[in-house]
């Protein structure tokens, strides 16, 4: 058995990194970008009109300019305007050289004609946004490593990119295991699993193979195409235990199994020489919870996986004494305050308990908290907040 920041120590160590692929801007939404996006052109590219109203060569000493014609966005003037000639502009529209803009409302227009009243108005470069004032061609708006946001994509397309270069998240097949499940016991790893990819990205297929040795190696070969197999049940060491003894059939190679940590200390990681991986969470549900968003958010967030949860510190709400031997992950439910409270459980098998969490909190050998002691504080996954209260505890 090897100790939990051992276990995180060989995943870093695995090769793992994201596959990459080039979609469309529309297709990219809250995946990674993989390559930089710089500015095709400046900009804006031209002088723009900030404003719909006159654009006009000033000459001094005058008021009153004739009106040459109009500029609208995505059109352009066919030259210069020379001094004291003026034509009407629309907002987005590149400003003739020598023009400086005049909003409708501080002059008025008879006929072909316009008068500004005010000479302040005609000061050179008023109401104009500048060719590459926003930024000059070449500039790195986006840099690879950036999670694409509404508000991102928009950019990338504002710089000239069609398509981007993004990381794709993992493929994966879930494999439940076990006898019981469907019959003596309710299958809630699978719907949890499934669900929780899903808010990490990464869309699972389902199988579930029952305790049979043969039934089981049919399922994993049979999705030997995904990159990332995930298990539950069958790590413990019983005889009916046979994921990793049919994996290890199937070519795969242990890389750790069994972690000093509650839940879920028989959780395994396996490879596959052509780069596969086997997670083999454990059967109970909590311990499931938990290994997924300690090992298995490990692994998928190297392979592309986003929105995977991250450690945050968080109060203790109350002082505690801890009397356990190994590394424990406990649910907590945070509470009005901004405090983490822990739920009292009845171990890996109270789903209960943990469902009316918002979280894990990590509570090593030995730990002694005071009400205000600074905790470590794990969020679940696809969930800003647990079903408090969903039963008296």
């Amino acid at each position: 058995m090897i100790s939990f920041a051992e276990a995180l120590n060989l995943i870093a160590q695995l090769d793992l990194r994201p596959q990459r692929a080039e979609l469309p801007l529309a297709e990219a939404a809250g995946l990674v970008l993989a390559q930089d996006v710089a500015l095709a052109s400046d900009l804006p590219p031209f002088d723009r009109s900030a404003m719909d109203g006159y654009a006009i060569h000033p000459q001094s000493g005058r008021t009153t300019y004739p009106l040459l014609g109009s500029v609208a966005a995505g059109s352009a003037w066919p030259g210069p305007l020379q001094p004291g000639e003026a034509v009407r502009i629309m907002t987005g529209a590149p400003c003739p050289k020598g023009g400086t803009v005049v909003p409708w409302e501080r002059a008025s227009a008879q006929g072909t004609e316009v008068t500004v009243a005010d000479p302040a108005d005609l000061l050179p470069g008023r109401n104009l946004a500048r060719q590459g004032e926003d930024g000059r061609a070449g500039a790195v708006v986006l840099s690879a490593g950036t999670a694409l946001s509404p508000m991102l994509l928009a950019l990338a397309a504002m710089a000239g990119a069609t398509r981007l270069c993004v990381e794709v998240p993992p493929t994966i097949a879930v494999v439940t295991t076990g006898d019981e499940l469907g019959s003596a016991i309710v299958d809630s790893n699978g719907p949890f699993l499934s669900a929780l990819l899903a808010a990490w990205g990464c869309p699972a297929t389902r199988a579930h193979a029952r305790d049979d040795a043969a039934e089981l190696s049919a399922v994993l070969n049979r999705h030997r195409q995904v990159q990332v197999l995930v298990t539950t049940g069958g790590v413990g060491g019983s005889e009916r235990d046979l994921v990793k003894p049919v994996a290890q059939t199937l070519g795969f190679v242990e890389v750790f199994h069994e972690v000093a940590m509650q839940p879920g200390k028989p959780v395994l990681l396996m490879r596959h020489p052509d780069g596969r991986l086997l997670v083999g969470l454990p059967g109970n549900p909590v311990s499931v919870v938990a290994t997924a968003h300690l090992i298995l958010a490990e692994v998928l967030q190297r392979l592309g996986a986003r929105a995977v949860s991250t450690w945050t510190t968080v109060p203790a709400a109350h002082s505690f004494t801890a009397k356990g031997k190994r590394l424990l992950f406990q649910p907590a439910s945070l509470q009005a305050d901004g405090r983490v409270a822990l739920i009292p459980w009845n171990g890996s098998g109270d789903l209960v308990a943990a469902a009316a969490g918002d979280g894990f909190v990590e509570i090593t050998i030995g730990a002694n908290w005071q009400a205000g002691n600074p905790l470590r504080f794990l969020p679940y996954g696809g969930s800003s907040a647990g079903v408090r209260g969903i039963l008296p505890r």
